[in-house]
């Protein structure tokens, strides 16, 4: 897997797992689906602990933690470890460089290459989860 993209994965999925941890340092449980999620009835914007502000949206959230803004979906059976190439080319934004990525045309070329290497696995619906992949898989 090419270097820069596996650290940008590893760095929005450590961002996620911050985001999911002030949601439910706030009350605000984490749900056993993106169903469950999608009828939880919370305001659609609010403030979480330490005055981190989220947006809840169809099977997702994004929050806006102080080194910038995470926006994810839960998975299925509530998996938080997802992502998709728009989710990434967000979370990254102006520091695509860093990741060693000139544009966000060059991140999605590397995308798609991974897609097709078999490094990642979509998982039906949007999200893409790296490989390999087990459905009922959802980390802490």
């Amino acid at each position: 897997m090419n270097p820069g993209f596996a650290r940008l994965v590893a760095n929005y999925q450590r961002a996620v797992r911050h985001a999911v941890a002030l949601l439910e340092q706030s009350a605000i449980a984490r749900p056993a689906s993106n169903q469950e999620w999608a009828f939880l009835d919370i305001p659609h914007r609010g403030v979480l602990k330490d005055g981190v502000h989220y947006f809840k949206h169809g099977y997702g959230c994004a929050v806006h933690l102080p080194d910038g803004t995470v926006d994810f979906d839960f998975g299925a059976k509530g998996e938080i470890d997802g992502f998709d190439f728009w989710r990434l080319a967000g979370f990254a934004e102006a520091k695509l460089p860093s990741y060693g990525f000139a544009d966000e045309d060059a991140l999605k070329e590397c995308f798609n290459r991974e897609v097709e290497a078999g490094s990642l696995h979509y998982s039906g619906y949007i999200l893409y989860y790296l490989a390999p992949f087990e459905p009922n898989h959802t980390q802490p």
